[in-house]
């Protein structure tokens, strides 16, 4: 459902409606695409026109994607009348879910960078799932730590709970993603 936003069309409702829950921004016109549900021609041109009417910014930065990468990010600029006025209608929009093909059974390139001394055979998830949650709760990555939690079984955060050395925090939020995340592991 995307309710009509004064001023903006029914596309670019949608793609500011998925920049504005990534408050880190996003990456590629690609991504934000496929997380608006429109095309990335569509998409393309919704970035162009909400950069120019000041509500996004787009900014060249570094980005962790398996290597150091030069991108483009785009981000809501949250502090503006402008996106205070749109904010009640935006938030209203309701999204595709994203529905991947199947399950993610590798550590993805993008997350590559946080396990760079780790051996190719401890990125399988079916095999490493304790490996990865315990090198994922140390890293602080969001990212990572997003990926791990739809990705890794309620057993592998328990192991990463109970190691050695771990700060509280750290055990909590281990403790926390096994309660909630995949009940299978």
């Amino acid at each position: 459902m995307t309710p009509a936003v004064p001023g903006l069309s029914r596309t670019e409702t949608q793609v500011l409606a998925a920049l504005s829950r990534s408050p880190r921004g996003l990456a590629s016109v690609r991504e934000t695409a496929r997380r608006a549900g429109v095309s990335p021609t569509a998409a393309g041109r919704a970035l162009a026109l909400l950069s120019v009417q000041g509500i996004i910014t787009q900014s060249p930065m570094m980005v962790a994607k398996g290597q150091a990468s030069q991108a483009t990010v785009y981000r809501v600029r949250f502090g503006t009348a402008e996106w205070a006025a749109l904010a009640p209608a935006v938030a209203k929009v309701r999204l595709p879910a994203h529905t991947g093909s199947r399950p993610i059974k590798r550590v993805p390139p993008h997350l590559r960078h946080l396990f760079w001394n780790t051996a190719p055979a401890q990125l399988d998830a079916a095999t490493s799932a304790p490996y990865i949650a315990r090198r994922l709760i140390s890293t602080d990555d969001p990212d990572g730590l997003a990926w791990g939690a739809a990705s890794l079984p309620a057993s592998a955060w328990e192991h990463a709970a109970i190691t050695r050395g771990l700060d509280p925090a750290h055990r909590a939020l281990a403790h926390n993603l096994a309660r909630h995340g995949h009940a299978a592991g």
